[in-house]
């Protein structure tokens, strides 16, 4: 006999396993990457998905799973299968969607479960009351609706400081998910923690009106640019330098065609000092 949160025990494994294959196979792992050229211009609309599969590393991975565990058997066990399973994929489309929607100009990229983490644990946190949320390394036990709102406050303000690389965005979009379903699901559950509820959703309907009219707090001349308009936020890994040195060596790649095929004395004065940098920051290395 199957145990009874077994969906999540089985979203747990395959994540893991598809982790682990990740953390050595580069070219796994950039294929499943959340990427916003790669969904917007080549429909790679899988990676919308996908990047819940994979982690930055052991400790992400811990962390996620722990939490998705934690909170998706509750609501397996309360609410069946088939809503967690629900929960779980709408949460993760609904944090990739915010991140689309915030990234669409940026060479931006994403990995990791938080995003349907998120959503579990605001579903689990309304749909059974009385769930309380566990403090790490703390002997404290916050009550569910003042976590989810103290919560809310917190992840929205470091979305628009953008100031380290985690993926706030799709912590807020999932937890936006989570909060919407749960009132689907059984909006007596909610009403029973009601002013908590419609605090959490009238602040991120107020937030997410805000990230609409204005994303990221960046104005909209620096929206339209190509380039990375801020210090890309990866979920816990700096794939953006990776995507800055495969450009540079691009571009390295291109003028020494020219120099094999045209001379040296075919480079403009800019492009001279472009490879003459290069070449000194790699021989100081």
């Amino acid at each position: 006999m199957f145990p009874q949160p077994v969906i999540t025990l089985l979203v747990c494994v395959v994540t893991v396993l598809v982790s682990l294959v990740a953390f050595t196979n580069d070219r796994l792992r950039e294929r499943l990457l959340f990427r916003p050229e790669a969904i917007l211009a080549h429909k790679q609309w899988d990676r919308l998905f996908s990047s819940a599969l994979i982690h930055a590393d052991w400790m992400h991975l811990g962390f996620n799973l722990f939490a998705l565990y934690s909170f998706g058997s509750l609501v397996e066990e309360v609410y069946g299968r088939a809503l967690f399973l629900g929960i779980y994929v709408a949460s993760i489309l609904g944090g990739s969607l915010l991140s689309l929607w915030l990234h669409r100009h940026h060479d931006y990229a994403a990995l990791g479960a938080s995003g349907g983490v998120c959503g579990v644990m605001f579903a689990a946190i309304f749909l059974v009351p009385g769930t309380g949320v566990g403090m790490m390394f703390l002997p404290l036990t916050l009550p569910g609706p003042v976590f989810a709102g103290g919560y809310l406050v917190l992840t929205f303000i470091a979305l628009r400081r953008r100031q380290d690389n985690v993926g706030h965005d799709a912590h807020f979009g999932g937890a936006c998910v989570g909060l919407l379903l749960a009132a689907a699901i059984e909006p007596n559950a909610c009403l029973q923690s009601r002013w908590f509820y419609l605090a959490c959703l009238l602040f991120c309907i107020g937030c997410l009106y805000v990230l609409g009219r204005n994303p990221l707090g960046l104005r909209e001349s620096v929206l339209h640019v190509q380039t990375p308009a801020h210090r890309c936020n990866l979920r816990y890994q700096r794939y953006d330098e990776a995507a800055a040195r495969r450009q540079e060596q691009e571009k390295v790649d291109e003028l020494l065609d020219k120099i094999s095929a045209r001379g040296l004395h075919s480079l403009s004065s800019r492009e001279r000092a472009f490879l003459a940098e290069y070449s000194a920051r790699k021989g100081n290395r």
